[in-house]
């Protein structure tokens, strides 16, 4: 009776201190998630206040229009790289509908963008496709947007 007793004892000893120890874990992640987030945008390009990133998100998922109002309104408030990424979304957007001003935002952002830029390689990417000659053709049909999903 008495090893079934310490062993008991035992076991809740060892129970409670995994479940302090789980909470511990739980809260540290939250803490190293907001750090990460004080840190710095979730996309790594620096260049814009974080309270722009709600409206941005609203904006490129209601397409190009609603993007094309929000970069109107609030370009002047951000800066490269950043700026040169949402622009490159916005050309990404508008190339079907568009394709004569997805080529002159393009050549702007691609002026604009030194070699070592975060988004110099998206720039190289978007240059190798026909988004630098405009055609008329749908273009750009491989390098959506983050969270750009196809329409039917």
């Amino acid at each position: 009776m008495k090893a079934l007793i310490t062993l008991v004892l035992i076991l809740g000893v060892y129970f409670f201190c995994k479940s302090i120890m789980e909470q511990y874990r739980v809260k540290q992640q939250k803490e190293e998630a907001a750090a990460k987030a004080a840190n710095g945008p979730a996309d790594g390009i620096e260049g814009m206040p974080s309270h722009f990133e709600p409206s941005l998100q609203a904006a490129q998922a209601q397409g190009a229009p609603a993007l094309k109002v929000w970069l109107e309104r609030y370009a002047s408030y951000i800066q490269d790289p950043k700026l040169a990424a949402i622009q490159l979304d916005y050309v990404v957007l508008v190339s079907r509908s568009n394709p004569a001003e997805a080529k002159r935002i393009f050549q702007a952002v691609k002026q604009r963008v030194p070699k070592n830029s975060p988004v110099y390689d998206r720039v190289k990417r978007l240059d190798s496709t026909s988004v630098s000659r405009a055609s008329s053709h749908g273009f750009i049909r491989t390098l959506r947007p983050p969270g750009c999903r196809r329409r039917p």
